[in-house]
Order: structure tokens, then C-alpha cells, then sequence
């Protein structure tokens, strides 16, 4: 277990092998409000041998991120995906199964092997932000699951949107949120790309 304290609260990187799923699975842990309720987002990778005697990672494309409803912050979600990628459990060795789409945030399709996925970008007037939310396109799937991340507009009450900074932007799932680990790679790159997160270069 790893703690982390960021802006006054205390996260936990906790990592194990989940006998059920023959996988490993990081697990970043939010700090607990006023219920039992905490933030979290979980990575978890298959055994590629598991009746082995160690944990040998399969490729990144078996891999998932799946994610609570309590939102938890993006700089917080950064350092967890950094911890994920240097521990040399995210490997690639398959690479025809790049995730293929343009890096527009609004109404673009991502195609990942057979899979199809969407990103959808709206002005938030509830919270006075603007929301990017990534899920999978499937007809026979009637549930509503999905990452989303949200940017707090600096100006809600008119004018062009001006995102505040990192430090407030927030990443949560809503429903049975469980997406690709390269989709979900994929939409952090886009997010970056969007240059609607703007640094503090703090934490």
C-alpha cells in the first residue's frame, strides 16, 4: 500500500491479486467524507499464467479501468496512472490493437478491436462546467455506464467557457463503469489534447 496526500486529503494506492478474476489490480482509494462512501478507480490486468507460481501480466489490451461515482481529482488520477505504467505490469505486445480515432473530444467514435466507443462533450449547467464523458456503443447494453470527467468553467455565467484549474477538474464513473485500459488511455490523451486542463504545476 502507498499513501498519497494531496490538498489536504490522504489517498491509498493498494495493489493484489484477485483470485476470482486471475488478475492483478491497482486500486486508488479516495479519503471518506461524511458516509462510507470513498473515491475510487481500479485497474485490473489479467494473469497471462495463472496456475504459475507468478503474477506475468497480459497484454494491456485485456486490461480494465473501472471507476466509482464519487469523483475524485485529476492531478490525483494522474500520479495513479504514472504509479500504474512504472510498475511494468501495463505491457504491449499486440500492435494491431491500437485504439483508432481522432483526438476531437465532441461525438467521435474510437474503434478498439471489434468494440466501438464514444466520446461526448456538453456544457454542464447543474455544476457550471463542462463534461466529457467516454462509454461503449452497444445496442444490446441498456444500462447508462461511463467515465466522465469534469472541468469547472471560471465564467459559467456567460462568455466563452475558460476551464479552472487542474486541481478542481474531477474524474468519476456513473453505472458498471468498466472500459479498455488503452480506450481509457486514449481519452486522457485527448483530454490533454483538448488544452482544457491547465496546469497549477503543483501536487
Amino acid at each position: 500500500m502507498e499513501e498519497w496526500a494531496y490538498d489536504g486529503m490522504t489517498y491509498q494506492i493498494n495493489s493484489m491479486y484477485l483470485l476470482p478474476e486471475d488478475a492483478w489490480t491497482y486500486e486508488l482509494i479516495g479519503p471518506r467524507a461524511t458516509s462510507d462512501v470513498v473515491g475510487a478507480v481500479a485497474v485490473v490486468i489479467p494473469d497471462a499464467t495463472p496456475d504459475g507460481e507468478q503474477f506475468t501480466p497480459a497484454d494491456a489490451t485485456h486490461a480494465y479501468v473501472a471507476a466509482t461515482e464519487r469523483p475524485l481529482p485529476w492531478p490525483v488520477l494522474l500520479h495513479f496512472v504514472r504509479f500504474v505504467e512504472s510498475s511494468g505490469d501495463i505491457v504491449s505486445g499486440a500492435p494491431n490493437a491500437a485504439v483508432a480515432g481522432d483526438l476531437s473530444l465532441s461525438l467521435n467514435l474510437r474503434r478498439f478491436a471489434s468494440r466501438v466507443f464514444e466520446v461526448t462533450s456538453h456544457h454542464d449547467g447543474e455544476h457550471d462546467g463542462w463534461c466529457y464523458e467516454l462509454y461503449e456503443v452497444n445496442p444490446t447494453n441498456t444500462s447508462n455506464d461511463y467515465i466522465y470527467i469534469r472541468i469547472p468553467d471560471l465564467q459559467p455565467s456567460g462568455g466563452p467557457f475558460v476551464p479552472a484549474l487542474a486541481r478542481q477538474v474531477t474524474v468519476a464513473g456513473h453505472g458498471n463503469s468498466k472500459l479498455p485500459w488503452p480506450v481509457f488511455r486514449h481519452f486522457l490523451d485527448a483530454i490533454f489534447a483538448s488544452g482544457h486542463v491547465v496546469d497549477d504545476q503543483e501536487g
